[in-house]
């Protein structure tokens, strides 16, 4: 065996050690990195815990918030608003009878309503109801309302005009707290007649358990155009009792 060939045997295999020796470090070292990532993954630590709490907290709270229990839901509902329109230059007391219906199967609802006035348009409207926040009627919710409402007036003739709008309650205690609504009546012509107008209201109610008693702002403005002209405005003090199934 030459020189050279001792030379190269001893190169080749120093080479294989350090090689193999490189290995081994590099696999002890991903073993190690691997060890303190699971480490990580696993450990406990009281911010985490805080942020993870909260999170937690939020999801149950907007759970509790817009989950309904109630499958099916029913409102009946009277109220007597007082107004006093100026006639002939003279304020004039009247007054409107309203009945209202409401059927709800979980988030979405149908309701029929009904107004008998000693002044200005009659109106009966049917119309749709979804729910898009809150878990019943008898919670902190918010409507939103579609549907139709025919108008009816002796110089004016019959209207049947679409509507959209929204109404919802406020809970400031469990047994009290504030509503409000609004509609706006879409633009409808017959014979050479336009009308369009809105509604709105606000007040505060009570409730004791199944019976709610409430007090509200009504204002309502209905306008003809066209060959036969006409402005009617009702607004005043309704009073009206509800009772929830």
């Amino acid at each position: 065996m030459t020189f050279r060939t001792i030379i190269f045997i001893f190169t080749f295999i120093l080479s294989f050690n350090i090689s193999f020796k490189a290995m081994a470090i590099e696999g002890v070292y991903q073993v190690i990195i691997k060890k303190q990532e699971q480490k990580r993954l696993s450990r406990w630590s009281l911010g985490e815990w805080l942020a993870t709490k909260q999170r937690i907290a939020l999801m149950d709270q907007w759970l509790a918030l817009n989950t309904d229990s109630n499958l099916f839901e029913a409102v009946l509902d009277y109220s007597q608003h007082s107004f006093s329109p100026t006639i002939g230059g003279v304020e004039v007391d009247k007054s409107a009878s309203v009945y209202n219906a409401k059927f709800y199967l979980t988030v979405l609802g149908f309701e029929w309503e009904r107004d008998h006035t000693s002044y200005g348009p009659e109106f009966e409207k049917y119309n749709i109801s979804l729910r898009l926040f809150g878990t019943s009627q008898q919670s902190t919710h918010i409507n939103l309302l579609y549907g139709v409402k025919q108008t009816r007036e002796k110089d004016y003739g019959h209207f049947e005009s679409q509507f959209f709008g929204f109404d919802g309650d406020i809970y400031l205690l469990s047994f009290l707290g504030v509503s409000g609504s609004f509609e706006k009546l879409s633009e409808e012509e017959v014979s050479g007649v336009k009308l369009h107008g809105e509604s709105s209201s606000y007040g505060a109610f009570l409730e004791l358990f199944f019976l709610r008693l409430y007090i509200e702002n009504r204002k309502e403005s209905y306008f003809y155009r066209g060959s036969n002209r006409g402005d009617f405005y009702k607004e005043g003090t309704a009073f009206g009792v509800a009772i929830y199934l």
